[in-house]
Formats: C-alpha cells, sequence, structure tokens
C-alpha cells in the first residue's frame, strides 16, 4: 500500500500543468445508465460533447461499455466547429439499451483525416449527468470525462482516494463504489476503507472487474464520512482502471459523485514540463487515442449518427 504522505506531492507540485493536460482527445466517462431505481426513479444519462475548433468540425467517436463486459458498441457523430452534441439519454436513444456501463469518447485521426494529427488539433470536451426526471424537475450528479487512471501498484506504486464518504444505513446513506477496466484481462480493485480519523475499517477488500467492462457494487462495510483507498492489481500490467465513487442520500435519492485523486505529482502523471507531445501521452495512467484504439476495435460499429436538434423554444 502506499505511503498516505504522497499525497502531498499531489497537492503541491509547483509547476502548472501542461497544456495537454487542460483539453484532451481522449476521455472516459466511468459510469453512465438507463435503468430504473429505487422508489421508483428512473435514471438516464445526458451526454454533451463541444467542438471548441473554431475552423473545422470533429467526427467523434463514443463506445459504450456495458457493466459485466461483452461487447461494447460504437458510433460516430460530427460535431460542427465550435458546437455541442448533445443527447439527454445517451444510452437509451444512441445505444438502444436498458442498461448501465461507461463510455470511451475519442477523435481518431483516421477519422478526421482532413485534421492535423495533433491532440490539440482534435481536442474537445465532455461532460455528462446521471439523473433522475421527477415531476418537480430533476436531480442527479455530474460525472466528467476523465482520462487519468491507475495501473497496476506493482508497476508504479499509485493509488487513488476519496474522502468525505458516507455509508451507514441507519442514517440513509449509501455509498456505491464503481470502476472502468480498459484492459483485456480482467483485474482485480482492492478497496481500503479509512474512518474519520484515519483508522483502517477494512483492508484491501477485492472487487473483480472483467475485461473491457464497467463494475459497480454497494460499499460493503459501514463508514461516516471516512475515505476509500483504491488500488488495482493487475499481473499483465497493461490496464488502465477508472475508480469512482457515488454516495446516495437514501431519502432523497439524490446522489453525489467522486473521481478520487491519484496519489501522485503532475510529473509522474503527465510528465516533465517542455516534454514531447510522445512523452506526454505515454499510454499508462493517461490514455490517448492509441490505446483507445484497441478499445474501440473490440465493440460493434453501429455507424454514423447525427445528434438531435434543440427542442423549439
Amino acid at each position: 500500500m502506499i505511503n498516505r504522505n504522497r499525497l502531498l506531492a499531489a497537492l503541491l507540485f509547483s509547476f502548472a500543468l501542461p497544456l495537454a493536460a487542460q483539453v484532451n482527445d481522449t476521455y472516459v466517462v466511468p459510469a453512465a445508465a438507463n435503468v430504473p431505481g429505487a422508489f421508483g426513479t428512473r435514471w438516464q444519462t445526458r451526454l454533451s460533447i463541444f467542438n471548441p475548433q473554431l475552423d473545422y468540425p470533429l467526427r467523434v467517436s463514443v463506445t459504450y461499455l456495458p457493466t459485466g463486459g461483452g461487447q461494447g458498441d460504437e458510433v460516430l457523430v460530427d460535431v460542427p466547429r465550435n458546437s455541442v452534441a448533445l443527447w439527454d439519454n445517451v444510452i437509451g436513444t444512441v445505444f438502444h439499451s436498458q442498461t448501465t456501463g461507461a463510455l470511451l469518447v475519442a477523435t481518431f485521426p483516421e477519422d478526421n483525416p482532413g485534421v492535423p494529427d495533433q491532440v490539440l488539433d482534435r481536442s474537445f470536451l465532455v461532460h455528462s449527468e446521471t439523473f433522475n426526471n421527477v415531476a418537480g424537475g430533476t436531480y442527479g450528479q455530474t460525472i466528467p470525462g476523465i482520462w487519468t487512471g491507475l495501473m497496476d501498484i506493482n508497476f508504479d506504486g499509485i493509488s487513488a482516494v476519496a474522502h468525505g464518504i458516507r455509508n451507514i444505513a441507519s442514517q440513509g446513506w449509501r455509498t456505491n463504489i464503481g470502476a472502468v477496466n480498459l484492459g483485456r484481462t480482467q483485474v482485480t480493485v482492492k478497496v481500503t476503507v479509512y474512518d474519520y480519523d484515519g483508522n483502517t475499517v477494512q483492508s484491501n477488500i477485492p472487487f473483480v472487474v472483467p475485461p473491457l467492462s464497467h463494475f459497480q457494487d454497494r460499499l460493503p462495510v459501514e463508514v461516516d464520512r471516512g475515505s476509500i483507498e483504491f488500488v488495482v492489481s493487475d499481473p499483465t500490467q497493461q490496464a488502465v482502471v477508472f475508480p469512482y465513487t457515488s454516495t446516495i442520500d437514501q431519502l432523497s435519492g439524490d446522489p453525489t459523485y467522486q473521481s478520487p485523486v491519484l496519489l501522485a505529482s503532475a510529473k509522474a502523471l503527465y510528465g516533465k514540463k517542455g516534454m514531447s507531445s510522445d512523452a506526454l501521452l505515454s499510454p499508462g495512467r493517461k490514455i490517448d487515442v492509441n490505446f483507445a484504439r484497441g478499445v474501440r476495435e473490440s465493440a460493434r460499429h453501429l455507424g454514423v449518427i447525427v445528434a438531435p436538434a434543440p427542442a423549439a423554444q
């Protein structure tokens, strides 16, 4: 297990993140859904893709990885320059599924032959919300697109921590933990739970995540305002895993999502300032299109779709 003092390194690095760390051409949305929930709720995921390029459209690949494994599905969407493509229920209306899973969103050079083959030239932004529609409005959680995950703990010594965790049935709090495995073999995500004062509640609780899949389950021990540390065991040392937590107020049904912070310096995650773009995009904790290409190659290709037009005002 990593020394918890390494958190200081993650918080006190003295140089600015490189520009390539601000926008990207590859993102993971670790959780998405189109399923019924408790108390008559219905959860769905709104996905928004923004093309910030002022001179040209981008063709964006969206691959859906289902919970529990199985073959995923990929669609392509053309997003005009300086424009947004948005679906209020991407799993239901695009992938025609009533399931849960995760999304891999990327722009590939082969899909954008007229665009310079550079990360910034193919960069775009992703935002998602998984929410419930009720008569009085909506409530839910924002789930950002991210691109830095965990590798095998024996490979790089990096873990990730989420804090402020509440999982107490008697008080109406439930915390789910989840992860996306972008490897071609199964991995084990080990979870250690600490209480409010930093004492270990339970260590190295194992959860097996199948290849190219999403996983979610309830945290199996109770804790109030504690923290969770994630580590990954992957003998192949090829996968990148994106863990998360979602804490639900069971009285209202309102959830709060967290992407755990990786306990590493920016230098370890993104490389040294002034390094080449290839070095900044080396496979591992930060995924790139080369890594993403291997994921989409395993999916069914559903063709090019058109984003729905905004509703008339």
